[in-house]
């Protein structure tokens, strides 16, 4: 398998940088996976907040758990106005996904012609 094949596997599959970290791009990778990284800590962050409001808002309701109250919380959560900065944030890893495997590829075709 070609050079720039496996790189643009690599970051397509593996991780976002990890192709550019098999071209010894070490800076470039570690800057794509930063982005990436950084977008999914927002996300699991804004997620943790949402899964914690919901359990304060049960809490202070009811003080019983059950699977009704938790769903009827979650689907009222999910309407209001954070779920922009979520689709902003999915969008964002993806088109840096994207890239990583479209550059890793390109920087791998230069080396398998240099």
């Amino acid at each position: 398998m070609k050079t720039s094949a496996k790189a643009a596997l690599l970051s397509g599959l593996v991780c976002p940088g990890v192709g550019q970290l098999y071209l010894k791009l070490y800076r470039r990778g570690a800057i794509i996976m930063f982005f990436v990284l950084s977008g999914l800590g927002i996300i699991i962050g804004m997620a943790t907040a949402r899964a914690l409001d919901i359990l304060e808002r049960i809490q202070s309701q009811s003080g019983t758990v059950d699977m009704a109250t938790i769903s009827k919380l979650a689907i009222a959560s999910s309407t209001d106005h954070t779920s922009s900065y979520y689709e902003v944030s999915f969008l964002f890893i993806a088109c840096c996904w994207l890239f990583s495997v479209i550059d890793a590829y390109m920087k791998g075709k230069k080396k398998e012609i240099s």
